[in-house]
């Protein structure tokens, strides 16, 4: 039994295909960043106009950040990739095709913008009003106060949730492979219908995911706490 468990678990070919898989894995990681890029940007324009004084604004934005909340990160990545080129090819009169790697990036920057959109405005609601109109009355304006007064403290008191929003978003990225992106999954898939032994390749994709997971952790608590004690975060 023990000898037929070690021939199932056989790591040797999860390391003859180790390049393919660490190309893959790069791929992963690409994706991630851009991705992550365009929902810190989106969130903290959601976030901020989610407690305009205006009152279309404001619920434009609740509607935005509720919408792509609870929509599922998979329907998400389909529409941008097949139904978005449908809709401005339409408009434009010709025909529009997005890369499986644009597509997974707007899919997953959108739907992920909606959740840290979130722990921004929850970031900024911890600061005391009172700190703003304190700007304000030193002839500051409302830019300045919220860049200045405002968000050096709601961003120390996001990082922790916003820290596991990206740790979702990085195990997210494993779905990409459903619209043909070549990630480490679409390079398991492969492998596996090629050799036929799947359990030492998926095994191995969660091992590699785990360890990458927990070694981006550290090293951010790390730079994180080396940040709160320079007191830029």
């Amino acid at each position: 039994m023990f000898v037929a468990l070690q021939n199932v678990f056989d790591p040797a070919l999860f390391w003859e295909y180790r390049a393919v898989l660490l190309t893959g894995l790069l791929q992963n990681i690409i994706i991630f960043v851009e991705s992550a890029v365009l929902a810190i940007l989106l969130a903290f324009a959601v976030g901020i106009a989610s407690l305009s004084r205006y009152g279309a604004v404001r619920w434009t934005a609740i509607a935005y950040a509720e919408f792509y909340r609870n929509t599922p990160e998979y329907v998400l990545l389909v529409w941008v990739y097949f139904v978005l080129p449908l809709i401005i090819g339409t408009a434009l009169g010709t025909k529009v095709n997005l890369s499986p790697h644009v597509a997974a990036v707007m899919g997953l920057g959108v739907a992920y913008s909606g959740f840290l959109s979130e722990t921004v405005r929850a970031g900024l609601r911890s600061v005391s009003y009172g700190q703003t109109e304190s700007a304000l009355s030193l002839g500051m304006s409302g830019f300045t106060a919220l860049r200045r007064i405002v968000l050096p403290q709601a961003v120390r008191r996001m990082l922790p949730e916003a820290v596991n929003q990206l740790v979702s978003l990085f195990k997210s990225t494993t779905i990409v492979s459903l619209i043909a992106v070549q990630d480490i999954m679409y390079q398991v898939s492969m492998i596996s219908v090629a050799e036929m032994r799947p359990v030492p390749l998926y095994t191995g994709a969660a091992l590699l995911y785990c360890i990458v997971i927990i070694l981006a952790t550290q090293l951010f608590q790390r730079l994180t706490e080396r940040w709160r004690r320079r007191g830029w975060a």
